[in-house]
């Protein structure tokens, strides 16, 4: 697979409902994969393969896009326009998240699913966090020493995202007199650890940079810019509008 092709450009943004539509319309249809990975379950997936303590090729990480249970099977695209289409809508909203994630890691939001239950949003969180935990089983070796450090980090991620959690979970949210609130109260710790988790690990990753195209690119600290700041990423849009836009799936 060439990676040369274009690619959706950085002052684009946060992908538009549209775009999170077009991706999941692809992964989703019926005649189409069998195992592909949602929205949800990519932005979480990708946001730990971005926050790992070692960089993961584009050619490592992309199969399990397609097949999240053996990254074996391989998408079947109706033209090479719609692989281009596809391709550089996931491989931008990687370069987005990792543009955030270093420079405003403050606005950082997880991309979770939300419903109405009796007159209430709530956040569904899952796919997200079983994405996360897809991405840290490509380097388990390499993660498990923040894991042992800062368990607290993981703690709900691994709740959410893993069988044993989600037994564990029922327990701790029924158990509870408002099982809504209960779970809200775990939903808030979700974006604080992953934005812990990336700046625990960028502050240790080798200075030739991490990968995001599959080009080595280095890695700066930069100033973290304002809400109403013009966005470091040049298009001349401010942060809140541009790269600080939160993504919620509706």
């Amino acid at each position: 697979m060439k990676w040369d092709m274009p690619v959706r450009p950085i002052e684009s943004g946060p992908l538009t409902d549209q775009e999170v539509e077009e991706l999941n319309a692809f992964w989703l249809a019926e005649d189409g994969l069998e195992n592909a990975m949602d929205v949800s379950t990519f932005d979480g997936f990708i946001c730990a393969v971005l926050s790992a303590p070692n960089t993961i090729m584009p050619s490592e990480w992309m199969r399990w896009v397609w097949d999240q249970k053996e990254g074996e099977q391989s998408p079947e695209f109706a033209s090479e326009k719609q692989a281009k289409r596809i391709l550089s809508l996931l491989i931008g909203h990687a370069n987005v998240l990792a543009f955030t994630l270093t420079h405003g890691p403050q606005h950082y939001e997880p991309l979770f699913y939300v419903r109405k239950v009796e007159g209430s949003t709530v956040s569904i969180v899952d796919e997200w966090c079983c994405g996360y935990v897809k991405g840290i089983a490509l380097d388990p070796l390499g993660w498990q020493p923040l894991i042992d450090a800062r368990p607290e980090w993981f703690e709900v991620i691994h709740l959410y995202g893993t069988r044993s959690g989600w037994d564990r979970l029922k327990e701790l949210v029924e158990a509870h007199e408002d099982a809504n609130a209960r779970h809200q109260a775990f939903v808030d710790l979700i974006a604080p650890a992953a934005r812990n988790i990336h700046a625990y690990w960028l502050a240790r990753r080798a200075p030739a940079g991490d990968t995001v195209r599959g080009l080595r690119r280095p890695i700066h600290k930069a100033p973290i810019p304002g809400r109403n700041d013009p966005c470091p990423c040049g298009s001349g849009k401010k942060f809140k509008h541009c790269h600080g836009a939160s993504e919620i799936l509706n």
